[in-house]
């Protein structure tokens, strides 16, 4: 979140807690003071590293996992290309024929299977609130989690190394396509690190909430990234570009003046595995060692200036939150769940990625399907990913600073599933037409797919988490992030496995139904496609990428009321107000009542249909110990990234 001169110097903190009294020197709480906000400067600088430094983490097993469906989409190849030599040698070509169409389509298979390893991050609301409630006071709320969470992640990298690349079977890619694969076991391998992961982000969201000044808050979404961002390129691009055999033979050995060796590259992916947890082990024992949690309170330095500002409201939230016990914890989960703005906001999360599946998921590997190699799919992200996933959050919040976060995000929707499946679909029509896959226009198709697909991605991740930040109630501050997190996981994962079990099915059902042949660029070339009409003709993939395109216009008509309500609501429908009393109904300094924010609603008869085009029909309650005029300030600021 960001805040404008005026709003610097026009508004006042006013404390009353005995915190706040010590943070301005006062020898005893109880007191009354005003701060002028303006003149609390506070250098977040290490604070932003340190976040970066933690999400990069984060982002390494997530970059890992992306690179094992390149791994068995090759494999499968091979035991493609294996029986398709078999058809040539024997007789028997119409049942090899069919193994073959069967080899292709369980690639799908497998990678839909693989796709299950992300669940965690889906299903971490479960287990938020524990990490909020249960920890060491001596070590910290979040450093409790933080530090043996990935010193165990760190293990598993390194302990696993062995067990992935052997039951993948990779170390026969080299040969005739031989060797098993265990793919159910690496998926549950992979579900053990995003589970550890998964946890290590629910500690990291909640300690961004206090790590950062209240001014600086709502750049964490920005650091989030960024983190991810890097994590992603060093383990996704790092392992497939030194792993390719070709990239390696051609580039890597000899510019490092390494002898040839043809038959494997310059990385596998059990040394990848262990590197990547040797740099996490010792990545957390420095932040262990040297990075203190500060308690929820406001300190200062010697010299008066403040090293951690932490005296209003929603800072005094945090601490008290820190002292609940696991079931209230969970009562107040339960109580942000009620509240219609945050359901309304699931049921957009939970949908709004199953128009964009396609892209999202099978793109690539359909890419590499038709004849790009990995090396020239790994090669995109560091030239046109990773910049474009660090500088379009930065750009996004000088175009849409005034606009909100929600009208990036339904801006960039817009383009993702209206001229995003166009350029897929141009893309690999050059990687199936280019013989040579050199030419200009093949190179213009694939950047132009990929730069697109990624700025819309970025700016609409960026957007999501700016959003989530400016609303979370920091009396859960770590539990709320988490719960409105893995509802966007969850609107991510459902799709994933459902669309790539789906088209493995059609293009299995499709290569029984017309027939394959063996000759061409690719095995499994429809012959009789006359015969089947369009569904011959057309691989699966270019109708469901129209049907799915014209469902999310679909979803943009019925949706995009509903987003510009939800970005007019003020803060105090964000939150329950349990801190200001029981579920007696007590009453707050505003007269209204707490016992959640569906009493909220309807006592004072506020529903989001009474919102329109941005604009507040009725007067909304104000917030916990403000004034009407911050509230309305606070609704001005909730249309700002």
């Amino acid at each position: 979140m960001s805040f404008d001169e005026e709003n610097w110097t026009t508004r006042t903190k006013t404390t009353t807690s005995r915190a706040g009294d010590q943070a301005l020197g006062l020898s005893r709480g109880g007191g009354s003071s005003t701060i002028d906000e303006k003149e609390v400067v506070v250098d977040d600088r290490f604070n932003y590293a340190l976040l970066i430094v933690l999400y990069t983490l984060q982002g390494i097993p997530m970059g890992l996992s992306a690179s094992i469906p390149f791994l068995l989409q090759e494999k499968i190849g091979k035991l493609a290309a294996s029986a398709a030599a078999s058809t040539m040698a024997t007789a028997a070509g119409a049942a090899t024929s069919s193994s073959v169409a069967s080899i292709q389509a369980s690639s799908y298979h497998a990678n839909a299977i693989f796709a299950l390893c992300s669940w965690p991050f889906s299903l971490k609301l479960l287990w938020a609130p524990i990490v909020d409630a249960i920890y060491f006071k001596r070590l910290g709320r979040r450093k409790s989690w933080l530090v043996p969470i990935q010193l165990l992640a760190g293990a598993l990298l390194w302990g696993g190394a062995n067990f992935v690349e052997e039951e993948l079977g990779l170390g026969h890619l080299s040969s005739s396509g031989g060797g098993e694969m265990n793919v159910k076991g690496v998926t549950l391998y992979f579900f053990a690190l995003y589970f550890l992961m998964a946890t290590q982000d629910i500690a990291v969201d909640g300690w961004a909430l206090t790590m950062l000044s209240k001014a600086n808050r709502g750049k964490g979404p920005m650091c989030n990234s960024i983190g991810q961002n890097i994590g992603y390129f060093l383990s996704f691009v790092g392992f497939l570009a030194m792993n390719d055999v070709e990239a390696s033979e051609t580039l890597w050995r000899p510019l490092l003046r390494l002898p040839s060796n043809p038959t494997k590259g310059l990385v596998s992916l059990q040394g990848f595995l262990k590197f990547m947890g040797a740099t996490m082990l010792v990545t957390t024992l420095g932040v262990a060692i040297w990075k203190r949690e500060l308690p929820p309170v406001s300190t200062t330095t010697g010299n008066g200036v403040f090293n951690q500002v932490q005296h209003n409201d929603d800072d005094d939230a945090e601490l008290d939150a820190a002292e609940l016990g696991l079931k209230e914890t969970y009562h107040r989960l339960w109580a942000v769940c009620q509240l219609p703005s945050v359901r309304l906001l699931f049921l957009i999360l939970v949908t709004y990625r199953l128009p964009t599946a396609l892209s999202d998921n099978v793109k690539f590997l359909k890419a590499v399907e038709l004849g790009m190699s990995k090396s020239t799919t790994a090669l995109l992200s560091p030239t046109v990913i990773l910049p474009l996933g660090i500088l379009v959050p930065i750009a996004a919040h000088h175009i849409w600073h005034k606009e909100g976060p929600l009208r990036q995000f339904l801006t960039a929707y817009q383009w993702r599933v209206t001229v995003i499946p166009l350029l897929d679909i141009l893309m690999l029509h050059m990687i199936t037409k280019s013989q040579n896959h050199h030419g200009g226009l093949f190179w213009l198709a694939i950047l132009a797919s990929t730069a697109g697909q990624a700025i819309c991605n970025s700016l609409q991740f960026n957007a999501q988490m700016i959003f989530f930040a400016s609303r979370v109630d920091p009396a859960i501050g770590g539990t709320y992030m988490t719960l409105l997190n893995t509802a966007a996981n969850l609107g991510g994962t459902w799709p994933s496995s459902a669309v790539m079990g789906f088209l493995g099915y059609l293009t299995k059902m499709r290569q029984d139904s017309c027939g394959t042949s063996n000759d061409g660029p690719a095995i499994g070339v429809i012959t009789n496609s006359n015969s089947g009409g369009f569904f011959c003709a057309t691989d699966p993939y270019f109708y469901l990428q129209a049907i799915f395109s014209a469902l999310g216009i679909a979803w943009i008509i019925y949706f995009s009321p509903k987003l510009k309500r939800l970005a007019a609501l003020p803060d105090d429908m964000w939150r329950t107000h349990l801190l200001d009393g029981q579920d007696g109904g007590t009453p707050d300094t505003t007269g209204t009542t707490t016992v959640g924010m569906r009493k909220k609603f309807d006592g004072d008869k506020v529903d989001l249909g009474d919102l329109e085009d941005g604009d507040l029909k009725v007067n909304a309650p104000i917030a916990r110990g403000g004034s009407k005029n911050n509230s309305n300030n606070n609704n001005n600021n909730s249309k700002q990234a």
